[in-house]
């Protein structure tokens, strides 16, 4: 199976994108209890419902308490551009700070420069935004790509295996099972706010439309 660089552009040029590269973020482990299961699992990435990459991760627990995640063992294969595909098992260190409320939120510490960050990037080795010189593609979008970009990012983590464009309403989508109910209420109502945002922008740039008055109704 294809893993880290088999499936996206893995080249340092003077401006390359966040979204170009594989991601791990730790929003997700903390929102889908990944971090609570043992043992050996796998992080898959699709494109148009084709698996094309894949890592291995092993979640590791404190020495001194058993409760408390320490680190991410990650397990993959990987190249440069244009060389050999190599084997790579790297470490994560994790870091926890309190919540308002009681618990705790875990965060990724970058191998690279050891800050305390959500999410890493993948190119030989993951680092964060800044080791690798990346930018948000956002920076250079107008505000209705900005808006289709960020709807069509979270309807992936919510519905990572079904191919949805950021048109695609989520008025009749279902509840992802790891998710509790009333924050999936919560969660479709922004993201409905968002498709309206996004359909206001649309007539805002292309004008009214008495067709597309209706469809976007």
């Amino acid at each position: 199976m294809g893993g880290v660089g088999s499936g996206r552009h893995y080249y340092w040029s003077k401006r390359s994108y966040t979204e170009d590269f594989l991601d791990i973020d730790i929003r997700l482990f903390n929102q889908r209890g990944w971090l609570k299961h043992s043992g050996s699992h796998n992080i898959n990435w699709s494109r148009n419902g084709e698996k094309f990459a894949n890592i291995n991760y092993r979640v590791l627990s404190d020495t001194q308490q058993r409760n408390i995640k320490s680190e991410l063992i990650l397990s993959y294969r990987a190249k440069d551009s244009g060389g050999e595909w190599q084997d790579i098992e790297t470490s994560v260190k994790l870091t926890t700070t309190s919540c308002n409320f009681g618990g705790i939120r875990y965060w990724l510490t970058c191998p690279g420069c050891w800050q305390r960050v959500c999410v890493l990037y993948g190119g030989t080795y993951f680092k964060c935004r800044k080791c690798h010189g990346l930018v948000h593609r956002s920076r250079n979008e107008s505000a209705l790509d900005q808006v289709s970009s960020r709807l069509k990012k979270e309807k992936d983590k919510l519905w990572p295996e079904l191919d949805i464009s950021a048109f695609d309403s989520v008025r009749y989508l279902y509840k992802p099972k790891w998710m509790r109910k009333k924050t999936y209420i919560t969660k479709r109502i922004e993201l409905v706010k968002l498709e309206h945002k996004a359909n206001c922008l649309m007539i805002e740039r292309f004008g009214s439309d008495p067709l597309l008055d209706v469809l976007l109704c």
